[in-house]
């Protein structure tokens, strides 16, 4: 059996006006061209369905059996098509994403806000996680988007970079680098180094020259898991670390300074990562929009 939804239509119309004309009128059909698509119903179906008088159509018994799931249907349909629409347009929705510590508590409030100030409707929640965990929760299909630093990725990952971000160096606001416009590298062997991650270390060792490597590796440098922490140690005059331009608001919260840090300059790009094979929600695909207008609005480091 091979029923079309136009034929459905033709049919409920027919039923609920009494006439052929009517219905014509109210579908925007020729008289004809309704006439066929109810016959073609008819004749799928095998029984007939309107009982044809001159002035009057009407119901025959199958078609009083047939309308009222008809009218379920195409109510079902109309609901569906609803809320699809609503997804659509961002009127409803859900919109899992992921991030590390310390995005989570800087850059994602921030595009989260303006993306709420778009759609309020669509209910945003984010997972803070730890870098190393960060694809996790997109390869499960916990989430659908994950925000953080550039990390390795295979074909399952699709990956959008966001931003290339500046790395600072951060000290109290009584050091004696506090008042400096920018600091080097090698300047900052006398002072014990904090690690903001423990993959960082790693990162940075290929961009600097031989001599600023053993501030990397000797004894005195100490790593940590969480960028919070690396602060709260440089808050309590313990040492200095770095962080990115992003994390300015909580340095501010610590009341510590950021001091600009070169020779050489570190960046590291700040991307976007999704499931490969599956399609965007409009939901998120319309955050990936405001987060890479947010990038673009951010002042290069």
């Amino acid at each position: 059996m091979n029923l079309t939804l136009r034929q459905l239509r033709a049919f409920a119309a027919v039923a609920e006006a009494g006439s052929f004309t009517a219905a014509a009128q109210q579908l925007h059909l020729t008289q004809s061209a309704l006439s066929v698509l109810v016959r073609e119903l008819e004749r799928e179906m095998g029984v007939q369905l309107l009982d044809r008088h001159t002035r009057r159509v009407q119901l025959s018994e199958a078609g009083r059996e047939f309308l009222p799931s008809v009218h379920r249907l195409l109510g079902d349909l109309l609901s569906a098509v609803a809320g699809v629409t609503d997804l659509r347009d961002k009127k409803k929705g859900l919109l899992r994403l992921a991030a590390p510590q310390l995005m989570a508590c800087t850059l994602m409030p921030r595009v989260i806000a303006l993306y709420r100030a778009a759609y309020p409707d669509v209910d945003v929640r984010l997972a803070d996680t730890l870098p190393e965990h960060l694809l996790t929760g997109v390869i499960a299909g916990d989430v659908e988007l994950a925000v953080g630093q550039d990390v390795a990725v295979d074909a399952t990952i699709e990956r959008r970079t966001l931003l290339r971000d500046r790395h600072w160096l951060i000290c109290s606001p009584d050091h004696a680098f506090a008042k400096r416009r920018k600091v080097r590298w090698h300047e900052l062997a006398p002072y014990t180094f904090i690690a903001p991650t423990r993959d960082f270390r790693q990162r940075v060792l290929p961009e600097l020259a031989p001599a600023d490597r053993e501030l990397m590796l000797r004894a005195g440098t100490q790593e940590v898991s969480y960028m919070t922490t690396a602060l709260g140690m440089v808050a309590a005059g313990l040492g200095l670390t770095v962080c990115p331009t992003y994390s300015a608001p909580l340095v501010r919260a610590h009341g510590l300074q950021m001091v600009r840090l070169e020779s050489p300059d570190f960046h590291r790009e700040v991307c976007v990562y999704s499931a490969a094979r599956r399609a965007l929600s409009p939901a998120a695909a319309s955050f990936v929009q405001i987060l890479e207008r947010f990038a673009k609005a951010q002042p290069k480091g």
